[in-house]
């Protein structure tokens, strides 16, 4: 009997602290169909975050991301590394930036916020909330410099108007509409340091053989974009082929590394690794060698009545070679592959002089 008497003062317990998390809600999040997706306690330190889902979040009050005279108030979250603004009466769209995000930048959420019933909202905290014209500490402690410098002109993230000396003048605060479109928002933005790519490691090279299905002699010239002063030239007759070694590229890694800001205002580096892929590096050009004159012994006097043929450099086309690991060992028809290009005009003609 003790037992289930302590059991069931747990589980009352427990219901009693559920029942009291969700009486003490102040504002419902309403997603764009109208379902109420959670609720959010208010407190003096600032929102206790329940989503329907199970998750919850605690977003500390940050005076310094407040839109210019309190009409949007800010909060953040140090796990999420995630600033929301919500607007200061509690009715009406949510603003979001990830400062773990490339280029941080304020944008709607995908909820809205109304206060429960007759609640009041944000109303009881406002007072407190809003007088912070000083620089100083916030209320749990934090550095924090106060939304209000000069002649009451709001700055955010200890950025001052035009006009006054930012406290880091390479970071800046840009404009841009509220998700609403009544009101001006500002987003803290993220400056490129330094960018640096770097060759990722090559790939094994491959074998392609040239053959000449053609009833002419071809000249096939190889251009390598990495070696642009080498081109080498294979002469091939009807029926022949010429393997050739081709290494290959891998791509390669671009580093950027930007400066952003942290909840304090400090700066703050992160760093971007983007993969570049491999381009296109040969590009093989056709010519068929068209006879162009004989010259004829008539005299009977050289061993050889043929004494010389002249012939001239037709342009077929020209085709590119697959990039990177696309390109695979094999044969490639030249003559038909320059054919399907279709851009004979593109070759100019080889000229011999007899």
């Amino acid at each position: 009997m003790k037992w289930t008497a302590l059991v069931l003062g747990v589980l009352i317990s427990l219901s009693a602290a559920n029942a009291t998390s969700a009486s003490a809600a102040d504002l419902e999040m309403v997603d764009a169909l109208g379902n109420v997706t959670g609720v959010i306690d208010v407190s003096a330190a600032g929102l206790s975050v329940f989503e329907n889902s199970g998750d919850r979040f605690f977003y500390q009050r940050a005076p310094r991301y407040d839109l210019p005279g309190g009409r949007y108030l800010g909060f953040y979250n140090l796990e999420l590394n995630r600033i929301i603004r919500f607007p200061r009466d509690g009715y009406g769209p949510v603003e979001r930036a990830d400062l773990d995000a490339r280029i941080p930048r304020f944008v709607p959420a995908t909820v809205t916020v109304r206060p429960i019933g007759s609640g009041r909202g944000f109303a009881p905290y406002l007072n407190d909330w809003l007088d912070h014209d000083y620089i100083g500490h916030g209320r749990l402690g934090q550095p924090m410099l106060g939304s209000h410098f000069g002649g009451g002109t709001t700055y955010l993230g200890g950025y001052p108007p035009i006009g006054y000396p930012p406290l880091f003048p390479q970071l800046q605060l840009g404009s841009v509409p509220l998700a609403s479109g009544r009101f001006p928002s500002f987003q803290p933005r993220s400056i490129l340091l330094e960018s640096n790519t770097v060759p990722n490691p090559p790939l094994p090279a491959v074998e392609v053989e040239f053959t000449n299905t053609h009833d002419e002699m071809l000249v096939v010239t190889l251009t390598d974009v990495q070696n642009p002063g080498k081109q080498p030239q294979y002469t091939l007759n009807p029926g022949e082929s010429r393997r050739v070694k081709l290494p290959r590229d891998n791509g390669a890694t671009r580093v950027d590394v930007y400066q952003t800001t942290d909840v304090t205002g400090l700066p703050i580096e992160q760093e971007v690794r983007v993969n570049v892929p491999p381009e296109v590096r040969y590009q093989v050009v056709v010519h068929r060698m068209r006879i162009q004159s004989i010259a004829i012994d008539r005299t009977g006097k050289s061993p050889n009545p043929i004494e010389d043929v002249h012939r001239q450099g037709v342009g077929v086309g020209r085709f590119e070679l697959p990039p990177g690991d696309q390109l695979t060992s094999g044969q490639i028809d030249v003559y038909a592959a320059a054919v399907s290009a279709n851009n004979p005009g593109s070759v100019a003609p080889i000229i011999t002089r007899p």
